[in-house]
């Protein structure tokens, strides 16, 4: 591994360790907060519904499996291959995406406010606008890699397991949030 490869690797560990506190903090307020509340969801707020939390969870996990599948076939040096797969991956994270303006819309409709639900609505649009946020550079990130794979790079494996943690870590989160927000 040469020097630009060991660079690549300690910035993205920083980069992971740095969201992981970020959500971890996150989570952590959250388990205060509920757990000191004395009913959940508040009074006068329905339970959120399952359903698009749930189908983007599904979608997230796809396109997480893509990616790895398209890391293997990038290892075994098949291109063509890998590059179906990170835009199935990037096609499923925009999906992503689009799932969770539907769940703002829905909130909304439900009577689920950032400013006049508390700090339920709070938690509920801070936690997935803050992932939101991150999933915006998760797919700018696989939009770089598609080019990159397309160039052939030099170091486009290393690039694309940086990616793939990344990208996997995206995953991890949301599927924390999922059970830990929509399902408990």
């Amino acid at each position: 591994m040469n020097r630009n490869q060991l660079q690549n690797n300690l910035a993205m560990t920083v980069t992971l360790i740095m969201g992981s506190m970020l959500f971890a903090t996150l989570f952590l307020g959250y388990a205060v907060y509920r757990s000191s509340a004395l009913m959940w969801p508040p009074l006068g707020i329905q339970k959120v519904s399952l359903v698009l939390p749930f189908l983007s969870t599904l979608v997230i996990l796809a396109s997480s499996w893509f990616m790895y599948q398209g890391r293997l076939k990038l290892e075994n040096g098949n291109l063509t291959k890998a590059m179906v797969d990170v835009n199935l991956a990037l096609a499923l994270g925009s999906i992503f995406m689009i799932g969770q303006c539907y769940l703002w819309f829905y909130l909304k409709s439900t009577g689920i406010f950032l400013t006049t639900s508390g700090i339920f609505g709070s938690i509920l649009y801070g936690f997935t606008w803050i992932h939101a946020f991150h999933m915006i550079f998760g797919i700018l990130s696989l939009v770089y890699l598609r080019f990159a794979i397309k160039r052939n790079n030099s170091n486009i494996l290393q690039t694309t397991v940086n990616v793939e943690k990344f990208w996997h870590f995206l995953g991890v989160v949301w599927i924390v949030m999922f059970l830990t927000i929509f399902v408990l």
